[in-house]
Parts: C-alpha cells; sequence; structure tokens
C-alpha cells in the first residue's frame, strides 16, 4: 500500500526536481534579470525539505521531520519573492523567517507534547495556503507590462489553485483533528495526497508562467535593444534627423515608386551659408546649435510625406514625393521664409540662419547619383547667383 503514497510523492518530486532545475538553467541564461534566482533558490529548498521529509519517513528522526517541513515553506516564500522581485516591487522578506520559524515552532511542540498529526498538517497547510496572498493581489493587480500580462495572469491562477488546493488540505486536517478522528496511515488519507495531485502541478504551471513573464520581457528588450541600433544606424547623431544612408534607402524606395505608378518626385539639396564664418563666430559649439536649429525648422516645416536628412557637414537634403517642380519651389520658399526671417539665439548672442537650396524634378531615365548631382548643380547656381535663395536645375543654366 506504501507505494499508492510514494508513487505521487515520487511524481512531485520528479516535477519540483524538474522545475529545480529549469530555473537553475533560467538563472544562468539571464543572470540579469530579477527573479530566476529566488526561483532557483525557492525550488531547490523545496526539494530539500522533501528529502528531509523522506528520511524522516525511513529513520523516524523527528529532527528531520521539523527540518523539512520549515525548509518547504522557506522555499515557498522564496519562489514568491522572486515574483515580487521580478516586477520591481518590495521584498516582504519577513514571510521566509516567519513561515519557516512558526512551523518550527508548532512542529517542535508537536515531538515534545505528543501533539496530534492532523492538527500539524492543518498548519502547515494554512501557513503554506495564505503565503501566495499577497503575491496573488500583486500579479492580478500590478500588469503595467503589457509584454508579461498573459504570463503573469497564467502566475496568478496557478497561485490560486495552489492556494485553494492546500488550505482544503488545512481544513481537512483541522476537520480530522477537531472531530479526534483516529489515525490512518498517510497513504491512505485523501488529506495527504492533495498535494502531490493538485497543488505541486499547480506550482508547475506557475514556474511554467514565471519563465514566461521572463522570456516574453528578454524578448522585449532584446527589441527595443534592436529598435536602438536601428535607431542609431539611421539617425544622425547631432540633429537627430536621418542620415545619408537612411536616406539613399528612402531614395530608391520613392524613385522606384514614382517610375512604376509614373507620379512626380523632387528632390532639393540645401546648405547654410557662410556657416564658416558662422561656426567661427559661434564655436564649434554654436555652430553645432546652429545645425541643430536648422535641422528642426526643417523637420517641422516638412510634410509627412517628405523625406529630410543630414547629407554631410552643413548640406541637409528634402525628398518630395508626389510633388511637381513648381509645388515643390512652394513648399521651399515657405520654408526658406519661415527659417531666415526668425533670429536664433545661442547664450548670448544673436544669429540669422540662411540658406541656398538646389531643386531638380524626377527624370525618365533618372537613377539616384544622376538626381542628385542635378539637385547638387542647381545648389551650385544659387550659391553662385548670390546665396539664400531656391534655384530649380535647367539644363540650360
Amino acid at each position: 500500500m506504501g507505494v499508492l503514497y510514494f508513487s505521487p510523492m515520487l511524481l512531485g518530486i520528479c516535477l519540483l526536481l524538474a522545475i529545480a532545475i529549469s530555473a537553475t538553467a533560467l538563472r544562468v541564461m539571464v543572470p540579469t534579470e530579477r527573479g530566476p534566482g529566488f526561483w532557483m533558490a525557492g525550488s531547490w529548498s523545496l526539494i530539500g525539505g522533501i528529502a528531509l521529509f523522506i528520511g524522516f519517513i525511513i529513520s523516524h528522526n523527528p529532527v528531520l521531520n521539523v527540518l523539512g517541513n520549515a525548509a518547504q515553506l522557506a522555499g515557498e516564500a522564496l519562489f514568491l519573492l522572486g515574483i515580487f522581485r521580478f516586477l520591481g516591487r518590495p521584498l516582504p522578506w519577513w514571510t521566509v523567517p516567519v513561515s519557516a520559524g512558526l512551523m518550527s515552532l508548532v512542529n517542535t511542540h508537536y515531538w515534545l507534547f505528543d501533539g496530534n498529526s492532523d492538527f500539524l498538517m492543518g498548519v502547515y497547510s494554512t501557513i503554506a495556503g495564505l503565503l501566495p496572498a499577497q503575491a496573488i493581489w500583486l500579479l492580478l493587480r500590478y500588469q503595467h507590462d503589457a509584454q508579461t500580462r498573459p504570463a503573469q495572469l497564467l502566475v496568478g491562477v496557478s497561485l490560486v489553485i495552489y492556494s485553494v488546493v492546500t488550505l482544503l488540505r488545512g481544513s481537512l486536517g483541522y476537520h480530522d483533528w477537531w472531530h479526534d478522528q483516529p489515525y490512518i496511515q498517510p497513504y491512505e488519507s485523501f488529506s495527504y495526497l492533495l498535494p502531490y495531485n493538485f497543488a505541486i502541478p499547480a506550482l508547475v504551471m506557475g514556474f511554467i508562467g514565471c519563465t514566461l513573464m521572463t522570456t516574453q520581457r528578454v524578448l522585449a528588450r532584446s527589441q527595443q535593444l534592436a529598435d536602438q541600433l536601428q535607431e542609431l544606424a539611421t539617425r544622425d547623431s547631432l540633429t537627430c534627423v536621418l542620415n545619408r544612408r537612411a536616406f539613399h534607402e528612402h531614395l530608391l524606395q520613392e524613385m522606384a515608386r514614382a517610375q512604376r505608378y509614373k507620379t512626380p518626385l523632387c528632390l532639393a539639396m540645401l546648405d547654410l551659408d557662410h556657416f564658416k564664418r558662422l561656426n567661427d563666430s559661434l564655436g564649434h559649439l554654436g555652430g553645432d546649435h546652429a545645425l541643430q536649429q536648422f535641422a528642426w525648422h526643417c523637420h517641422e516645416h516638412a510634410r509627412a510625406t517628405d523625406v529630410f536628412a543630414r547629407f554631410g557637414g552643413e548640406e541637409f537634403v528634402l525628398l518630395m514625393p508626389q510633388t511637381t517642380a513648381t509645388e515643390a519651389q512652394a513648399v521651399l520658399q515657405r520654408l526658406h521664409d519661415g527659417i531666415c526671417v526668425q533670429p536664433q539665439h545661442y547664450q548670448e548672442q544673436v544669429y540669422q540662419l540662411r540658406f541656398s537650396g538646389g531643386l531638380a524634378e524626377l527624370e525618365p531615365n533618372d537613377t539616384p547619383d544622376s538626381l542628385l548631382k542635378r539637385a547638387d548643380q542647381a545648389l551650385y547656381a544659387a550659391k553662385a547667383g548670390g546665396r539664400n535663395q531656391i534655384k530649380l536645375w535647367s539644363p540650360n543654366p
């Protein structure tokens, strides 16, 4: 008959051992993540407690029984602390010594004064069933992280099942104690088999949820890091607008779209006038400020469909899809009027931004290089014609 008792116990130990190994692997793989360290410590403490309890069954040494129950409750408390740690909440450290200490006192009293085993089981199950209350409340209430919310719900439901089953076991123990039921062997007792059939599987489901929470957070952070790297790769570090490489990709896409659907496309090259003189008068940091201000104003005045980028030095480009040369000239003139009439301030100095622009419209046989070359030629013509103006490319300058 003892096989009926040890079989579910052995299954429970195997499940907890799987949790302990998985938690250890999780801790090693993501050492910077909060939570897995507590789950690892808690699961191994649970394993140790059950091992001590098996030793008690074999040797009938009461010390092993006291230590085993305390270790199991301490392990459960540590496991739950991992949830608080994972969610970045204050840790209720007191649950570890209070749960283990209270159980040790009751357990010691049981052996010293020949207490009732049903009452002892009731006390153990009550403590074990109430321990997850704080974690359940936290999991169901603190759901600000959208990535981990489904896994949090899984952990919360698992802990609810665990608590209900464990408290039910405790109530059965109190019932048998109160009615002075005769002692029966553990393998014949439903209340002894209850945790191994239901509570431990609920813990396994809860740990699966914890693993999913960790995995989802790691994946979210990896995606965030990838987005940041992508941002760094495509943005100019000084002005935060698109850089030359990213602009070239947009240019290829927009040219292909314009040539396929026969829609107009215009490209403007913009260059700050007398930037060296401005840089000398304001200093290098002041020159950086001028570039930042110019980029900001251009980005603000650009339309949602336009593509604005820093091409290099004090030179910028503006790509205007589905825009004819006449419409592009109007856009650039509004941009020119908006920037050039507004004084700029750097520390205690006031300066004015002036720029020249060269505009070219896409032609049927254009390549990116040829379109850029014609816009650059128009810019050169604007510079040669006195600066501070917009010039449309013409084959006969």
